[in-house]
């Protein structure tokens, strides 16, 4: 029987566990609390900290694992650590953290001839009020190592009061206590190109791509998903293209990998981050509803060397579903009183997930983590997609009392 080590047990890595389990692999799971769902789900647990190198180690040591894996991104380093120690199938620690890092990733996307804005690192505030005298405005602030734009801030003019209330914010989300200042990069518009890729070496599977427009209400926080993601033929082969050559200069050879990108106005490809994990907000769940292809099959067996169905997906004939998800956030403060639907989008709505219930506290959107609920759709063609959902916030919204 393969045993597999899956770092935390949240609601995050439950369908990795359930998909271990399904495929008859053992799972050993490390999660510092005991009351987290994946705990009972697991074979067998260690209360221990997905952060502790050491521990998690030892753990994969005693029970003579097979492949490790998480989809949290605090984990991830924690993941190449085991792997590269133990020869099992993942990335070396210094690949994963190229990605992670937001100034390393910026300085190898230099180094190749990659776009990249001008940036810099500080961790603390007079080199930061430096630092920020000496840009163009706007810019961008943003925590070195986070996620889910936490901390994220886009500032228009040089204000040192304002700037030392943004450090301080923007620091306590920082996991090594850095701070990133970037050129500001405008958009053409409020969509990006995102989405999940696979890598298996040379090989990526690329049918995890989408569209996500921002919110206008809040332009930092991601919005609707959809799929797929349509563009010109030579656009895609631009994607293709630099997104390879970043993972292969990085030095990453396996995984999923979250994307965000998008095209600048001067027509170049500005590739804002990959992160060295799965994408959030049920996205493998959307990549199956789409195309057909399960992601979380696809990593859970991979890493532990089982590659039946990595080579049944070489000749799987994709299919093409258009179908979205779109988190709903509130853009004030209030009492929670539902979500409202319009008329021309109900038809379309298969599915209405709420994280709040009715008289809870609703905070107004700052980042992803302030997620009230996520309506996914369904369309009959792209067309219908596009239309539908290039406004979707004036069409489904939070309803407060």
């Amino acid at each position: 029987m393969k045993k597999i080590l899956i770092l935390g047990g949240t609601i995050n890595q439950v369908p990795l566990i359930e998909h271990a389990k399904n495929e008859g692999y053992k799972v050993i799971l490390c999660d510092w609390t005991s009351d987290n769902p994946g705990v009972i789900l697991s074979d067998k647990h260690y209360m221990i900290s997905t952060l502790d190198k050491e521990a998690v180690l030892d753990v994969a040591i005693k029970e003579n694992i097979d492949g490790i894996i998480s989809n949290s991104e605090p984990a991830m380093p924690i993941v190449s650590f085991v792997s590269e120690k133990l020869g099992l199938i993942g990335n070396s620690v210094s690949s994963c953290e190229t990605l992670i890092s937001k100034d390393k990733f910026r300085v190898l996307q230099e180094k190749i001839g990659v776009y990249a804005p001008k940036h810099c690192v500080v961790n603390n505030l007079n080199d930061f009020i430096k630092k920020a005298s000496e840009l163009i405005y706007p810019i961008i602030i943003k925590p070195v190592e986070s996620s889910g734009s936490r901390g994220t801030c886009k500032v228009e003019y040089y204000d040192e009061k304002e700037l030392r209330d943004i450090f301080f914010d923007c620091r306590k989300f920082s996991r090594n206590d850095e701070v990133s200042i970037e050129q500001y990069v405008e958009m053409p518009d409020l969509k990006l190109l995102d989405g999940d890729i696979f890598v298996f070496n040379d090989d990526i599977l690329w049918d995890g791509l989408f569209f996500s427009i921002r919110s206008k209400y809040a332009p930092m926080v991601p919005m609707t998903q959809s799929f797929p993601l349509v563009l010109e033929p030579y656009k895609m082969e631009i994607i293709k293209n630099t997104i390879s050559k970043i993972l292969k200069s990085a030095g990453i050879i396996y995984g999923e990998f979250n994307i965000e990108m998008y095209f600048t106005k001067e027509n170049e490809l500005f590739v804002i981050e990959i992160n060295p994990r799965q994408g959030g907000n049920s996205i493998p769940f959307l990549v199956e509803q789409h195309c057909g292809i399960d992601m979380y099959k696809l990593l859970v067996t991979t890493c532990v060397g089982d590659f039946e169905y990595y080579n049944f997906l070489k000749n799987y004939k994709r299919k093409c579903n258009y179908v979205s998800r779109h988190p709903v956030f509130s853009y004030s403060d209030g009492i929670y009183n539902g979500i409202f639907l319009s008329d021309d989008v109900k038809k379309y709505v298969v599915k209405l997930e709420e994280t709040k219930k009715y008289g809870d506290i609703v905070n107004k959107c700052t980042n992803a983590t302030d997620v009230v609920g996520f309506v996914n759709l369904a369309f009959e063609s792209y067309d219908i997609q596009k239309e539908i959902c290039e406004n979707l916030e004036d069409k489904i919204f939070v309803l407060l009392k």
